[in-house]
């Protein structure tokens, strides 16, 4: 676990000019606490990451995972990524493309590429993608909605798949709360687990 709470602690204090979101997450089944960093370099460079914690109510069990890649631009929306999730489990690089967009109170995320599975020692297709939604309802409230689906594909089978969503409010200092769930999918079968609870975060 030591090898993603290391490089997690030092994304958040390398904050300067980078947007951060941090959310605490209480479900049916477990809590977490998730963070997503996104840094631009003023350039045509730029690094992102999403990591998690959780602490399983029935195992007992604390998990750790980063998502981290650093990307290059090469037109408006579209650059190449380069990166790596790390698990408890796994480490796996990833080679791919970057597609980012905001417009209005919508925006995006989309990293589709090639992965090596080190515990599985073989390649696979991967997407990450993150998804918020935050239009106005009136002078102290926005609507917050946020979906983060993650994808890992071998090229024969299935691995695991995850959707955490979240819905509920935001206010003008960018607090949000509400209900949210994580879902997981994991083998050929799509063996599937649904968590429901309550969230609150802050975006800096």
């Amino acid at each position: 676990m030591k090898r993603i709470l290391f490089p997690f602690a030092l994304l958040l204090s390398y904050s300067v000019a980078a947007q951060i979101s941090l959310q605490g997450y209480a479900g049916s089944k477990e809590a977490e606490v998730l963070g997503i960093f996104d840094k631009d370099f003023k350039t045509k460079w730029n690094y992102f990451a999403s990591g998690t914690i959780s602490y399983g109510y029935e195992t007992r069990k604390v998990n750790a995972e980063l998502y981290q890649n650093l990307n290059y631009s090469f037109s408006k929306n579209w650059g190449i990524s380069a990166g790596a999730h790390l698990s408890n489990e796994d480490v796996m690089p990833s080679l791919g493309l970057a597609f980012t967009k905001e417009k209005g109170d919508f925006g995006i995320n989309l990293f589709p590429a090639l992965t090596y599975s080190f515990d599985a020692k073989q390649l696979g297709l991967g997407l990450y993608t993150l998804m918020e939604y935050t239009p106005k309802i009136n002078k102290r409230f926005n609507f917050y909605s946020m979906l983060i689906i993650e994808s890992d594909f071998s090229f024969k089978q299935h691995q695991h798949s995850s959707q955490i969503i979240r819905l509920g409010l935001e206010t003008k200092k960018k607090i949000q709360f509400g209900i949210g769930s994580t879902i997981s999918q994991t083998g050929t079968n799509f063996e599937t687990s649904t968590d429901f609870g309550i969230f609150i975060g802050k975006k800096f």
